[in-house]
């Protein structure tokens, strides 16, 4: 899995980062999922330990928790993201977090360098991640699972992963791709929840802001962003519904060949 470098540099340019100024109330049945993943991924990190972050755009996710950690590194593709999570790393104050250009498929970094590997909504590289975590070493995925966005993107007729609900689960394809790399799946939760656009406006605003929908244009996507603001809009809102997902591996420890 890959993301657009080119899309989130234009986000970067035009935004300042990876920043929805959207207004929505939004609620989380399941839980909110960035929360979750931000306490998983911080439980994990002790002063010796190393966390790679991989399509780490802005940066400010994971600046949210990298003060555990000894040493943090997040990669992307996107220059112009790298040059929005420096300014916000100076900000926080936190000199032990480095960011790179680096691309995730052929980071160049040495065997088992990290023992922590996260993705949040960016690339999964299994093989390339099995290589660079130590044994014993951990990968988080956060990603878009099959539902999401679904009666959006019908109306649309396209969108980021169009059609994918007819087939396996995004989460379980997520999870056998680490599993055939070697890893040993410890969580696969999925998380359903309801964004509701105080205004059209503000949905028309995000969906700039975000590859739901590829080269979204409010002029030439008029009509249908109008039957789906006219079929969805409830008390709360504009309903958008979404579905994201969870999953962790772990690299298993290396064995030491028994002596006779």
């Amino acid at each position: 899995m890959t993301m657009d470098a080119e899309f989130y540099s234009r986000v970067a340019e035009r935004f300042g980062g990876y920043f929805s100024d959207a207004r929505s109330t939004d609620v989380f049945a399941d839980g909110r999922p960035d929360a979750v993943f931000d306490e998983l991924a911080t439980a994990l990190g002790t002063p010796q330990a190393r966390l790679l972050d991989v399509g780490c755009a802005d940066g400010r996710s994971l600046l949210r928790i990298s003060r555990p950690y000894g040493v943090v590194t997040g990669i992307d593709l996107s220059p112009s993201m790298l040059e929005c999570a420096a300014r916000y790393r100076a900000e926080a104050g936190l000199p032990h977090v480095t960011f790179e250009l680096r691309d995730a498929a052929h980071t160049g970094l040495p065997d088992g360098y990290a023992d922590v590997i996260t993705s949040r909504r960016g690339p999964l590289i299994a093989g390339e991640f099995e290589r660079v975590l130590r044994p014993g070493g951990v990968v988080m995925y956060m990603g878009i699972g099959e539902q999401d966005a679904r009666e959006l993107k019908e109306t649309f007729g396209r969108g980021q992963n169009f059609d994918s609900w007819n087939g396996r689960p995004l989460a379980d394809e997520v999870a056998l791709e680490l599993s055939d790399a070697g890893f040993v799946v410890t969580r696969n939760q999925a998380f359903l929840f309801e964004e509701f656009y105080h205004s059209p406006d503000d949905l028309n605003t995000f969906l700039h802001q975000v590859p739901i929908v590829d080269n979204y244009d409010s002029a030439a996507d008029k009509e249908a962003f109008d039957r789906y603001v006219a079929a969805v809009s409830v008390d709360q809102g504009v309903r958008l519904s979404r579905h994201w997902f969870i999953v962790q591996a772990q690299k298993p420890t290396a064995v030491e060949p028994s002596h006779p």
